[in-house]
């Protein structure tokens, strides 16, 4: 009798584990499913506050620009982190002029906002076309990285070429350059000639990017043999676009509207330019410009010159950066610059880095 007593017992005692594990696992599901509906709504929230956080707090976008942010707020990131790249790009090409892209840092972090993109100087134009190459070039390989939507690898380059075959990932340009144009030229819809100016530049900077695209290739095989060759479309280093572009500027072309009044833009005849010697018309690659650069030797805000007191010189370079240059005649100041750097690191197992400061001293030349 205790026996079936004690059975009973253990068979009660089961019966109700299990009746307790079904509830908590419907429970669980019912949970889980919950969960799972609100982690959907919830990323669709988050969604949509992205793209208004992404569409509004880049100050200065036009109406055009967007609705193209509204409808591709991910490839409008890139190419924002694109017009970013390009400001740090332009300071450092510009780091031995006295105008340095230093005025393109502004306060809403839109150098399109900058007083010197309201004129038609030639550093307005290198600006649009190096801003212009660096949205290209970040969309471009954001598309070929997998992190846009809306893009991939260039699929046209496909199959087998001369001794080769394609393969890897061929950047699209094509996607690049339209997303570009449409983005950044929807800034100046009207047909005066500043506006065909800032257009033409804006081309010209996607062109280099294009032009220089170029197929690479790998070999595979044993030992270094070279039994399969595999290729794809590669864009160029941007710091090697900036540099070309840096040569454009040096030989920017100096142009002005043509009598007819169509807004269609001419070299200017006197203008002596081997880039523009016996033609009419810019070629699509110049760098244009319609008024005469300032000095930048003084303060101006008009024209966003911070001008040069205070900046370092060389005193024995007879190029941009020289003090006889850079100064503009006022002369400078010599001192003795002290900096503390980090010096003498040694790696230890395991696993940190541990370094000595160590102070240097150098003279230095400041314009007056």
């Amino acid at each position: 009798m205790y026996r079936l007593a004690v059975i009973y017992t253990v068979c009660v005692s089961i019966l109700c584990y299990v009746h307790i594990i079904m509830a908590l696992s419907s429970n669980q599901i019912s949970s889980s499913f919950i969960d799972s509906a609100s982690s959907k709504e919830d990323g669709r929230m988050t969604r949509s506050k992205s793209i208004a956080t992404i569409c509004r707090s880049y100050s200065g976008l036009t109406k055009k620009q967007r609705q193209i942010c509204r409808r591709s707020p991910d490839v409008t990131a890139a190419a924002i982190k694109g017009i970013d790249t390009a400001v740090l790009e332009c300071q450092h090409q510009m780091v031995n002029r006295r105008w340095n892209c230093s005025s393109l840092v502004t306060r809403s972090g839109n150098p399109f906002k900058a007083k010197i993109m309201k004129r038609g100087f030639s550093e307005t134009a290198f600006v649009r076309a190096i801003i212009s190459a660096g949205i290209l070039l970040q969309v471009t390989r954001s598309c070929s990285m997998g992190s846009l939507r809306s893009c991939g690898c260039d699929t046209s380059y496909s199959g087998r070429g001369d001794g080769f075959e394609w393969g890897g990932c061929s950047h699209d340009t094509g996607y690049g350059e339209k997303f570009c144009a449409e983005f950044v030229d929807s800034m100046d819809k009207s047909r005066d000639s500043r506006s065909r100016m800032n257009v033409h530049n804006n081309k010209a900077g996607r062109l280099l990017v294009i032009n220089d695209t170029k197929k690479q290739c790998k070999c595979h095989g044993m030992s270094g043999s070279c039994e399969v060759m595999t290729c794809w479309q590669q864009t160029p280093h941007y710091r090697d676009v900036a540099y070309k572009l840096l040569k454009k500027y040096n030989n920017a072309v100096e142009v002005r509207p043509r009598n007819s009044n169509n807004g269609q833009l001419e070299v200017v005849s006197n203008r002596v330019n081997s880039n523009s010697k016996g033609r009419n018309s810019p070629s699509p690659t110049d760098l244009v410009y319609l008024e005469r650069s300032p000095d930048f030797c003084t303060p101006d805000s008009s024209v966003g010159s911070p001008g040069t007191k205070g900046r370092y010189c060389n005193r024995t370079s007879m190029d941009y950066d020289g003090c006889d240059s850079m100064c503009c005649g006022r002369g400078y100041n010599v001192s003795l610059k002290e900096s503390i750097e980090w010096c003498n690191c040694t790696f230890h197992w395991c696993c940190f880095v541990k370094c000595r400061q160590c102070s240097t001293q150098e003279w230095v030349n400041q314009c007056k």
